[in-house]
Protein backbone atom coordinates (compact mmCIF):
# COMPACT_ATOMS: atom_id res chain seq x y z
CA UNK A 1 0.00 0.00 0.00
CA UNK A 2 1.41 3.33 -0.99
CA UNK A 3 1.66 5.87 2.20
CA UNK A 4 0.08 8.50 0.49
CA UNK A 5 -3.01 6.36 0.33
CA UNK A 6 -2.86 5.51 3.91
CA UNK A 7 -2.00 9.27 4.63
CA UNK A 8 -5.12 10.27 2.79
CA UNK A 9 -7.47 7.70 4.30
CA UNK A 10 -6.34 8.65 7.96
CA UNK A 11 -6.45 12.09 7.58
CA UNK A 12 -10.27 11.79 6.12
CA UNK A 13 -11.25 9.01 9.19
CA UNK A 14 -10.60 12.04 11.97
CA UNK A 15 -8.67 10.19 14.02
CA UNK A 16 -11.46 7.63 14.95
CA UNK A 17 -12.66 4.09 14.03
CA UNK A 18 -14.81 4.92 11.17
CA UNK A 19 -17.19 2.01 12.06
CA UNK A 20 -17.33 2.62 15.93
CA UNK A 21 -16.23 5.92 16.18
CA UNK A 22 -14.12 4.92 18.72
CA UNK A 23 -10.93 7.30 19.21
CA UNK A 24 -7.75 6.37 17.91
CA UNK A 25 -5.91 8.59 20.15
CA UNK A 26 -6.37 5.76 23.14
CA UNK A 27 -4.53 3.39 21.02
CA UNK A 28 -0.88 2.91 21.66
CA UNK A 29 -0.33 1.77 18.35
CA UNK A 30 -2.54 3.27 15.11
CA UNK A 31 -5.36 2.04 14.37
CA UNK A 32 -5.54 -0.40 11.34
CA UNK A 33 -6.73 0.44 7.36
CA UNK A 34 -9.40 -2.28 7.08
CA UNK A 35 -10.49 -3.21 3.33
CA UNK A 36 -13.76 -2.45 3.45
CA UNK A 37 -14.63 -4.87 0.88
CA UNK A 38 -12.15 -7.75 1.38
CA UNK A 39 -9.08 -8.28 -1.36
CA UNK A 40 -10.10 -12.00 -1.18
CA UNK A 41 -13.58 -10.55 -2.69
CA UNK A 42 -11.64 -8.87 -5.27
CA UNK A 43 -11.41 -5.52 -2.78
CA UNK A 44 -8.33 -3.02 -3.62
CA UNK A 45 -5.77 -1.09 -1.39
CA UNK A 46 -7.65 2.16 -2.64
CA UNK A 47 -8.62 5.46 -1.14
CA UNK A 48 -12.07 3.89 -1.93
CA UNK A 49 -11.99 1.21 -0.35
CA UNK A 50 -9.91 1.55 3.17
CA UNK A 51 -11.47 3.15 6.48
CA UNK A 52 -9.85 3.07 9.35
CA UNK A 53 -11.36 0.21 12.20
CA UNK A 54 -10.39 -0.22 15.48
CA UNK A 55 -8.21 -3.37 16.52
CA UNK A 56 -10.82 -5.14 17.85
CA UNK A 57 -13.87 -4.67 15.42
CA UNK A 58 -11.66 -4.85 12.39
CA UNK A 59 -11.26 -8.18 13.62
CA UNK A 60 -14.48 -9.33 14.61
CA UNK A 61 -15.36 -7.91 10.87
CA UNK A 62 -11.85 -9.97 9.11
CA UNK A 63 -13.37 -10.33 5.25
CA UNK A 64 -16.98 -10.17 5.53
CA UNK A 65 -18.61 -8.22 3.45
CA UNK A 66 -22.29 -8.93 4.67
CA UNK A 67 -23.46 -10.51 7.75
CA UNK A 68 -27.02 -11.56 9.51
CA UNK A 69 -29.72 -8.70 10.90
CA UNK A 70 -30.09 -9.66 14.15
CA UNK A 71 -34.03 -8.38 13.83
CA UNK A 72 -35.14 -9.78 10.28
CA UNK A 73 -32.76 -12.56 9.95
CA UNK A 74 -32.27 -11.22 6.43
CA UNK A 75 -28.62 -11.19 4.75
CA UNK A 76 -27.47 -8.04 5.17
CA UNK A 77 -24.54 -5.89 3.84
CA UNK A 78 -22.00 -4.00 6.18
CA UNK A 79 -21.63 -0.30 6.50
CA UNK A 80 -19.78 1.13 4.17
CA UNK A 81 -18.21 4.17 5.34
CA UNK A 82 -17.30 5.12 1.83
CA UNK A 83 -20.75 5.50 0.84
CA UNK A 84 -23.09 5.43 3.86
CA UNK A 85 -23.68 7.95 6.19
CA UNK A 86 -23.25 7.04 9.92
CA UNK A 87 -25.78 9.08 11.49
CA UNK A 88 -28.27 7.32 8.83
CA UNK A 89 -27.44 3.78 9.90
CA UNK A 90 -26.37 4.20 13.67
CA UNK A 91 -27.29 6.01 17.13
CA UNK A 92 -25.70 6.20 20.59
CA UNK A 93 -27.30 5.08 23.52
CA UNK A 94 -24.95 5.81 25.96
CA UNK A 95 -21.98 3.83 25.55
CA UNK A 96 -24.58 1.31 23.57
CA UNK A 97 -23.90 1.32 19.73
CA UNK A 98 -27.64 1.08 17.98
CA UNK A 99 -28.36 0.21 14.79
CA UNK A 100 -31.20 2.03 13.10
CA UNK A 101 -31.09 0.17 10.16
CA UNK A 102 -30.78 -3.43 9.46
CA UNK A 103 -27.22 -2.11 8.15
CA UNK A 104 -26.24 -0.57 11.13
CA UNK A 105 -27.67 -3.59 13.03
CA UNK A 106 -25.69 -6.09 10.98
CA UNK A 107 -22.82 -4.57 11.04
CA UNK A 108 -22.94 -3.44 15.17
CA UNK A 109 -23.49 -7.30 15.41
CA UNK A 110 -20.69 -9.03 13.30
CA UNK A 111 -18.26 -5.98 14.96
CA UNK A 112 -19.10 -6.97 17.93
CA UNK A 113 -19.37 -3.55 19.03
CA UNK A 114 -21.14 -3.86 22.22
CA UNK A 115 -18.98 -6.25 24.01
CA UNK A 116 -19.21 -5.86 27.38
CA UNK A 117 -15.05 -4.48 27.23
CA UNK A 118 -16.24 -2.15 24.61
CA UNK A 119 -19.35 -0.92 26.18
CA UNK A 120 -16.83 -0.57 29.70
CA UNK A 121 -14.21 1.59 27.51
CA UNK A 122 -16.78 3.52 26.09
CA UNK A 123 -18.46 4.30 29.23
CA UNK A 124 -15.62 4.82 30.98
CA UNK A 125 -13.97 7.57 28.21
CA UNK A 126 -17.94 9.08 28.08
CA UNK A 127 -17.16 10.12 32.11
CA UNK A 128 -13.77 11.12 31.34
CA UNK A 129 -15.06 13.35 28.34
CA UNK A 130 -13.55 11.68 25.75
CA UNK A 131 -16.35 10.14 23.66
CA UNK A 132 -18.21 10.46 21.84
Amino acid sequence: MHRKIELTVRRRAGGICEYCRLPESLSHLPFPLDHVIARQHGGQSTEDNLAVACPEGNLHKGPNISGIDPKTRALTRLFNPRIDDWKIHFRWDGAILVGRTAIGRTTEYVIAANSASRVALRSAIMQAGLFP
